[in-house]
């Protein structure tokens, strides 16, 4: 499994606002500080606004910021609204179950299932506060956005 571009990039937006808390950042400082494709943060930052992680203010005072407490948003959230396929294997789509003959019998859909189960259980533990510990480093490597004090 691998997550996609997508999710990764709406996990650097949520960290570079966490780190510039009070601070509307302009998208166009995000794409560039978090070295991400401009279509990709456009794209997350309209999912995340959408689902209240973030909020936005248009116009040139503008930008994007931090709708929620960092220890308010997990990880598995995250990718539960990114990702659009979750699906480890063919047979976990019901669309799909007619296009094996081991359907009826087999235990990797089970065993699969619990296995993506304990994968976001995990996920759901840590929030972007957890992930935001070590922010001085993290600041250091992103520096600040343009015009904040």
């Amino acid at each position: 499994m691998r997550l996609t571009e997508r999710t990764d990039t709406a996990f650097r937006i949520l960290m570079y606002l966490g780190l510039h808390r009070g601070t509307r950042c302009a998208i166009d400082d995000v794409v560039e500080r978090c070295k991400a494709h401009r279509s990709q943060v456009v794209a997350a930052v309209q999912v995340l606004r959408k689902a209240g992680y973030i909020e936005s203010s248009a116009g040139r005072s503008g930008g994007i910021w931090l709708a929620r407490e960092p220890e308010e948003i997990d990880l598995g959230s995250v990718v539960t609204l990114m990702e659009t396929d979750l699906c480890l294997a063919q047979c976990f789509q019901a669309s799909r179950s007619g296009q094996c003959s081991l359907y009826a019998e087999c235990l990797l859909r089970p065993a699969l299932k619990k296995a993506l189960d304990a994968f976001f259980e995990e996920l759901r533990n840590i929030s972007l506060r957890d992930i935001l510990h070590n922010g001085d480093r993290l600041r250091a490597l992103l520096g600040s956005p343009r015009g904040a004090v």
